[in-house]
């Protein structure tokens, strides 16, 4: 793949990921609130849950799109450290999907889960670094 469109590729790529990582950050926040009874009588545990399988369900697909993208020897490192940091994100998510129940959560699968997200977030901020940087 030629720099340009990979770069092009990269930045569309980006962009769709804050918007999942909105989403699921709006759903562990909904989430808490509905466990603290701090909700909308609308709102419950189930119908988050499947809210956030749907969500998750397009976001493993994107993981699976970034993962088969051909980087230029120029962004070879940065593309591996990113693809991984995607696949913690995508561990984390279902790790908080499956802390939900129903009816309950798991709180320490749940805030355990969370933290991986937040993780895999910080680590995505940081691999920009890895730009320019060749696979030997």
């Amino acid at each position: 793949m030629q720099e340009q469109t990979y770069i092009y590729t990269i930045n569309q790529y980006i962009e769709r990921l804050l918007v999942f990582e909105t989403v699921f950050k709006e759903y562990a926040h909904t989430c808490q609130n509905i466990d603290k009874g701090n909700c909308y009588a609308s709102e419950s545990l189930s119908r988050l849950k499947e809210y956030f399988s749907k969500n998750l369900i397009r976001f493993n697909t994107f993981v699976q799109t970034v993962s088969q993208l051909s980087a230029p020897n120029k962004y070879a490192v940065f593309n591996q450290h990113f693809i991984e940091a995607l696949k913690e994100m995508q561990s984390g998510a279902i790790g908080t999907l499956r802390a939900i129940d129903d009816e309950n959560v798991d709180h320490s699968r749940f805030e355990a889960s969370v933290e991986k997200q937040a993780q895999a977030r910080q680590r995505i901020s940081s691999i920009f670094e890895y730009i320019g940087q060749p696979i030997y």
